[in-house]
């Protein structure tokens, strides 16, 4: 894993999160397996991933399915740990966010709507 980015929910010009990329196949498939958490605020950005699972996750996640403009196809706020698969069709990045983030920035993430990452 490598850069960091500040995730912006462009409608509100309001940072959410400050997310990770992750790079690479064994990246994107690790995800955030072995992690002990990730608090609200946090999260790891999966370029060209459509679908999730939290099996060996210990804690519960909020994900973000963005389309290739990053624009929202769908939201799972709390998914908890153990679900075999959460996915979303035309999906081009998945973004894993602290559970509760979404909310507690009072961010509603309508389909449709675009998100940005900036640099931090």
């Amino acid at each position: 894993m490598s850069e960091v980015f500040s995730l912006i929910h462009r409608p509100s010009g309001q940072i959410v999160a400050t997310v990770r990329r992750a790079d690479g196949w064994w990246a994107k498939g690790w995800g955030v397996l072995g992690w002990r958490s990730l608090p609200p605020g946090q999260g790891l950005w999966l370029p060209g991933v459509s679908a999730v699972h939290t099996l060996f996750v210990r804690f519960p996640l909020d994900l973000l399915f963005l389309d290739a403009d990053l624009t929202t196809l769908r939201t799972v706020p709390n998914v908890p740990a153990w679900t075999p698969l959460v996915r979303a069709r035309g999906a081009h990045h998945t973004v894993e966010l602290g559970a509760g983030t979404l909310v507690l920035a009072g961010i509603a993430a309508r389909m449709g709507e675009q998100w940005e990452l900036g640099a931090l």
